[in-house]
């Protein structure tokens, strides 16, 4: 299990510690809040087997609303679920499976809860949502009253209550929230915006009472920690620890199919071709659901040669109307159904594939998927292996260059272009010159002068390695008596984060800070390979190189934003 074992410590410990604090009568409630994949259920679970181990006066209560259940098989499950929960404590070694056998037993060691578990269930058979609803929150709290243990309850996708045809869904839960003390809720949700708005409208009174903490992806340092530990006698290829972090991006369920695949096969594009390919694989059926939902009608086919034409690199309308000679208008329409469906984002004046895998698969498994039929499946692993080898060569090539000649290329492709960076839109304008100049360290940095203007433009700085505040206070310091660039925009560039003080000095002195995200986005939007993310690859200090020109870039032709 990939995320409390590398990078879930932290969230683990807060768990602990609210759960502790409830058992002396502090309760804090809690809601998980992540995207789907980011191990919310995995990190709950191993929680709750912890607890299971210890000798405690608290009794778990765990329940998952599934995304096709109905409220009245929910509710039947909710009173299963307590009477299971009380057999258990009890050490019970009989559990009936069905629900009278269950009441008929537990009438014995918690007679009220056993009647009302019983009566919740026949209001939700009989089609009285409301009152069953109504009910069914008591449960907790008639558990505690009857056994004397608290009750920890955890509602996993509790988003999916609003589905529910009830008049207020969280009405009653909310009510009992605050009248029961001794139940602490922890509650999950994969879809951020409806748990925010739940917990900001629906449980309006409680959102003072709640610790939202937002599920993060997996940094790099931890997927690093899982590929190395697939094989830990033997050392793992510089490379293939790059791609794979790479093409996992922090997100859990996606590093653990990959490794899954890794350990049985030798080679990246072996391990590509089984993900891909393989009409098993669990990615290859997901990233055919996505394009399945692609509603029928006449412009279908089109929609997925745009959704192709920015898998492959090619992330702004009018390049995109060019490549696939079609109007500006109907590119357009073809956009925008394909942000509806969540296939691609916007970001400024670009379009793109945000998931790595996803991309990758659209240029070079989907276009074979689609003839497989006409040249058999031998030839199409012939195909596909060619179009891996050659997508890998590039990325393996450019991979290792200095970060100064990538942050060069990226600026002469600037065109008066809007990009959304930190939550902000940032003009990139276009220059007439992008030259490299000393740096304020002992390195080159890049100055790209504007096309009107003498002097001013912008200065971009490399950083290599972490930055902490007292770092960026002598960063400060060193650009302050930095002369000759006093005009320019400035914006340091690290290859590894920035402590949270060292961004706010930065801020203060009005320097910008990239990290390697937000420069890899730049370099997807504009076609170039993006950065490596081991600490290994860490760009060191460059040495000071004489001032030149950079050759100019021609800028009429779309073909030089796509990536191979």
């Amino acid at each position: 299990m990939t995320e409390p074992l590398f990078d879930r410590g932290d969230l683990l410990a807060l768990l602990r510690k609210r759960v502790s604090g409830f058992q002396h009568g502090y309760r804090q409630n809690i809601a998980l809040i992540g995207p789907a994949g980011m191990g919310k259920s995995t990190l709950i679970r191993e929680f709750l087997v912890e607890e299971a181990s210890k000798e405690s006066l608290l009794m778990p209560l765990y329940l998952e609303m599934g995304p096709e259940e109905s409220a009245s098989e929910w509710a039947a499950r909710f009173a299963r679920t307590v009477l299971y929960s009380v057999l258990q404590l009890r050490k019970a070694e009989d559990f009936p499976t069905r629900l009278p056998e269950l009441v008929e037993v537990c009438s014995a060691l918690v007679p009220r809860t056993a009647v009302l578990a019983s009566r919740v269930a026949s209001l939700g058979e009989a089609g009285r949502l409301d009152e069953a609803y109504d009910q069914l929150w008591e449960l907790p709290g008639m558990i505690t009253q009857e056994t004397g243990h608290r009750v920890l309850l955890v509602l996993d996708e509790f988003h999916r209550l609003r589905g529910f045809p009830l008049k207020e869904p969280f009405r009653s839960l909310g009510r009992n929230m605050m009248i029961q003390p001794t139940t602490m809720y922890l509650v999950a949700s994969s879809e951020p915006s409806a748990a925010h708005a739940i917990l900001q409208e629906g449980l309006a009174l409680l959102f003072g009472k709640f610790e939202a903490v937002e599920m993060p992806p997996l940094t790099s340092a931890a997927c690093r920690q899982a590929i190395r530990s697939v094989r830990p006698d033997s050392p793992v290829n510089s490379f293939d620890e790059y791609l794979l972090t790479d093409l996992a991006q922090g997100h859990p369920y996606r590093l653990d199919l990959l490794l899954e695949c890794w350990r049985k096969q030798d080679s990246l594009p072996g391990l590509l071709e089984v993900l891909f390919l393989d009409p098993g694989s669990p990615l290859r059926r997901d990233f055919e659901r996505r394009l399945q939902a692609i509603p029928a009608h006449r412009n279908r086919t089109f929609c997925l040669q745009v959704l192709e034409c920015i898998a492959a690199g090619i992330h702004r309308l009018p390049h995109l109307g060019i490549q696939l000679q079609r109007p500006a208008s109907q590119v357009g329409s073809a956009v925008r159904l394909l942000q509806a469906g969540q296939l691609i984002s916007k970001e400024g004046s670009f379009y793109r594939v945000p998931e790595r895998l996803f991309q990758i698969w659209l240029i070079t498994a989907y276009p074979i998927l689609q003839g497989i039929s006409l040249i058999g499946p031998e030839q199409a692993r012939t195909h596909f292996n060619r179009a891996v080898g050659v997508w890998l060569q590039r990325v393996r090539e450019t991979a290792g260059r200095p970060i100064q000649k990538q942050l060069s290329e990226l600026l002469q492709l600037w065109d008066d272009e809007v990009i959304e960076m930190d939550g902000r839109k940032v003009l990139l304008p276009r220059f007439r010159q992008v030259v490299p100049v000393p740096g304020p360290f002992e390195g080159t940095s890049i100055l790209g002068r504007p096309m009107k203007r003498i002097k001013g433009g912008w200065w971009v700085v490399p950083w290599s390695g972490g930055l902490n505040e007292a770092q960026a206070r002598q960063f400060v310091r060193q650009i302050r008596d930095f002369t000759p660039l006093k005009e320019c925009r400035k914006v340091l560039v690290g290859a590894s984060p920035a402590e949270v003080n060292a961004r706010l000095v930065l801020q203060q002195a009005k320097i910008r800070f990239w990290d390697l995200p937000a420069l890899n986005l730049l370099l997807d939007l504009y076609g170039l390979t993006r950065l490596p993310v081991s600490p290994e690859a860490d760009v060191p200090p460059a040495q000071t190189v004489p001032l030149q020109e950079s050759a100019p870039l021609d800028r009429r032709n779309p073909s030089s934003q796509v990536a191979g």
